[in-house]
């Protein structure tokens, strides 16, 4: 019932092309508004320019952690349960009722992949050897990835339906 590390992985590497597809073009139209508002700063250069570009930088930075941020937290609390690579992987995220987790728990979820990362990665690695299948951001947000036709099943009332049993 759980997806394992290799699917999360594929689902993950996904998520990464279309969050980066989606920066670049973000970051494009960002570069166009940037240029166009500097116009009047490189007509006269004052102290004010080298600090319009350090505000938009820091802007910049914000729209790239945000978009990131909003894409996993939206998709996984929507009606789907799942961003668009765990979707192609089928997966979805679920909470210990099997329910649709909320926007805030899904937030906690983006958020705790922080400590994942600052341990090496480890947090992550630990979805292959758990017994639930849960990293270290699942276990922090009590929030558990699925397979999404075995979770069908079950709602269907196969009981406990099994991956060992499709």
């Amino acid at each position: 019932m759980y997806s394992g590390f290799w699917k999360r992985l594929c689902a993950y590497i996904i998520d990464g092309i279309i969050l980066y597809v989606a920066s670049v073009i973000l970051g494009s139209v960002f570069t166009m508004f940037e240029y166009l508002l500097m116009i009047p700063f490189a007509l006269n250069l004052t102290q004010s320019a080298t600090t319009f570009v350090w505000v938009t930088v820091g802007a910049r930075f914000l729209l790239i952690i945000a978009t990131g941020w909003l894409y996993y937290a939206f998709m996984e609390s929507s009606k789907w349960k799942a961003t668009l690579g765990k979707l192609a992987t089928g997966s979805v995220v679920v909470d210990e009722r099997n329910e649709r987790i909320s926007f805030a728990r899904a937030s906690g979820r983006y958020w705790s992949k922080l400590i994942s990362v600052c341990t090496l990665y480890v947090g992550f690695i630990m979805a292959g050897f758990t017994q639930k299948k849960q990293a270290l951001h699942d276990m922090i947000a009590k929030t558990y990835v699925v397979d999404k036709n075995v979770l069908e099943l079950q709602a269907e009332g196969y009981g406990n339906a099994d991956v060992r049993e499709i």
